[in-house]
């Protein structure tokens, strides 16, 4: 198996070597591009009826992206994300009427992969990657209602190959793009976790420091059966200010705890209107729903009888943001809506209102109030909690 490796490394390396020589001989200089999106967060919740959630919880979350841009076309990608992984920290966890500050902070690859552009219309990719569903996660405006997004519908930790052919640029009908992927849930070393690390599978945390058959979930199969389809548009003459993403994933049956193949439908519109030079508002809307979620896993009863948890997951968001020049505010609803056959879980809902203003340099300060309607974890009712929010962000390349 060494030797093998030792070869595999040899020959990638002569390629390399090869794609690296030719494409300075056409004039072309290989060098590395990067941007970053990085966010301090505090979620200080002064006013809640689950005790738990009251008091300050303060983390990083963002990522670095990075292109080693090897030959004409050719590249190699990565995103490093920063977050914390501990249930629920993301979005304030549990501070237990005191303040945390960086609880379970921590850093993975969430994208390591080869590029190809054969031309301008069309790009593949393979490696480690995030699968092409949802928008939400990617650009949400607001403070806390991307993250949610994020912990909702983001399907990452994908191994597999993919690509986006941009099938139709017209001035009159716009630019249309289609997306897809085949994938498996990825257990190489890639899936590691770095700084706080813990091994599968403590319910307390959302991320372990490897990615295992043990933890199951859809897609957790070492099968290339997961796939998804997303198409989107812009740029219409006739609506300037209009884009839309339908979306389409299938996660395969994982072998630990699945029953069921997963599917993902999602559906996003955004419109951008603007009413002079300095002013302009931002619509915003996305519904995401979830059939066999999680791959119906298998569930034992408090008489210890074996189930499965048949759930359909609808999330939704609906939200705008006005721009002034420098200054933004935000008005963001979502529900987050778990129908469940067994272990029934209530709706959510969160109401987030924010002001900001970009303060030069790339940095950028949002203040807001959050109202919300979450689950109590001893009770398994609803409780109101109220929050202040705050963002310090930065947003630059390189």
């Amino acid at each position: 198996m060494i030797m093998t490796s030792l070869r595999n490394l040899a020959f990638g390396a002569i390629v390399g070597l090869g794609a690296l020589s030719s494409a300075m001989a056409q004039g072309f200089t290989p060098h590395v591009s990067g941007e970053a999106d990085l966010g301090l967060y505090g979620v200080s919740t002064f006013n809640a009826k689950d005790s738990a959630r009251r008091g300050t919880s303060l983390y990083l979350f963002g990522e670095v992206a990075t292109g080693f841009h090897i030959a004409p076309g050719l590249s190699l990608q990565t995103v490093v994300a920063f977050e914390p992984i501990g249930e629920g920290d993301a979005l304030g966890g549990f501070p237990m009427d005191g303040v945390i500050g960086f609880r379970r902070q921590s850093a993975f690859l969430e994208a390591f992969f080869a590029e190809w552009k054969p031309d301008d219309a069309l790009t593949l990719y393979g490696g480690r990657f995030v699968a092409p569903f949802g928008r939400g996660h990617h650009d949400f405006p607001g403070i806390l209602t991307r993250i949610r997004a994020h912990e909702v519908q983001m399907i990452g930790d994908a191994m597999g190959v993919g690509g986006t052919w941009n099938f139709l640029s017209d001035a009159r009908f716009g630019e249309h793009d289609i997306s897809a992927a085949a994938f498996t849930l990825d257990r190489t070393f890639l899936s590691s976790t770095w700084l706080t690390r813990r091994r599968c599978c403590d319910e307390r945390y959302e991320r372990y420091n490897r990615n295992t058959e043990q933890q199951g979930g859809p897609a957790n199969n070492g099968q290339m059966d997961s796939f998804a389809l997303s198409l989107d548009g812009d740029k219409f003459d006739f609506a300037p200010g209009l884009s839309y993403q339908l979306s389409l994933v299938s996660r395969g049956v994982g072998k630990e705890d699945g029953t069921a193949r997963e599917w993902g439908y999602s559906g996003a519109l955004r419109y951008e209107q603007r009413w002079s030079a300095a002013h302009r508002t931002l619509f915003f809307a996305e519904a995401v729903q979830f059939r066999n979620a999680d791959g119906r896993p298998r569930f034992e009863t408090d008489t210890g009888e074996e189930t499965t948890i048949a759930e359909r997951r609808n999330f939704t968001t609906l939200g705008a943001q006005h721009r002034l020049d420098e200054w933004r505010c935000t008005l963001a609803w979502q529900r987050d809506q778990r129908k469940r056959s067994v272990d029934t879980l209530p709706t959510e809902n969160y109401l987030e209102a924010s002001i900001g203003r970009d303060i030069g340099h790339g940095f950028g300060l949002d203040v807001g109030y959050q109202y919300a309607r979450q689950l109590i974890e001893e009770s398994g009712q609803l409780g109101t909690t109220h929050a202040v929010l705050a963002r310090l962000s930065w947003r630059g390349g390189f």
